[in-house]
């Protein structure tokens, strides 16, 4: 790799990182929080991606392939591995930041069909009518790992919620 294919690799690293904190943060998705405050994670999102931006533009860099620049497959292919492992860095480190989240003994999480008790619900609801979080939402309430291991059972993150309930 080139020392501007490497630069590119960590200037996409750095803001999909800052990218993804942002936007979790903002949709509620606490369990993809690296920072466990949502304020504090957008503001580290949006500053990691500016500065990236930044430390990668100081420089002039606009360097022709046949000089020994990226063609753009090359560039292509460099975003999309850069964007990759961002987003698995990202799984990796909330999950160990957020392990306890989603746990049946931790306090405010899910009970063991995926539902939050709601404030003043009537005793005669049943467990089983309760909402499900499935997909992305399951991030909302437990981590990813948790998410993942919990993907066959009911509330699962890998179990598409179609409108139907079971």
């Amino acid at each position: 790799m080139s020392s501007f294919q490497t630069d590119y690799f960590i200037l996409v690293f750095i803001g999909s990182l800052g990218v993804i904190q942002a936007a979790a943060s903002m949709g509620g998705l606490r369990g993809l929080l690296i920072v466990k405050r949502p304020a504090a994670a957008r503001a580290i999102g949006v500053a990691l991606a500016i500065g990236a931006m930044m430390w990668f533009f100081t420089e002039p860099r606009i360097i022709n392939d046949l000089d020994g620049g990226m063609n753009s497959n090359q560039q292509g292919l460099t975003f999309f591995i850069a964007a990759v492992c961002a987003a698995a860095a990202t799984l990796a480190a909330s999950t160990l930041v957020n392990i306890r989240m989603g746990a049946p003994d931790a306090p405010d999480s899910p009970d063991a069909h995926g539902a939050r008790p709601a404030p003043n619900a009537p005793d005669a609801l049943d467990a089983s009518d309760a909402p499900l979080e499935c997909g992305l939402d399951a991030l909302r309430s437990r981590c990813w790992g948790r998410a993942v291991v919990r993907g066959g059972n009911r509330g699962g993150f890998a179990r598409l919620n179609l409108g139907r309930r079971g």
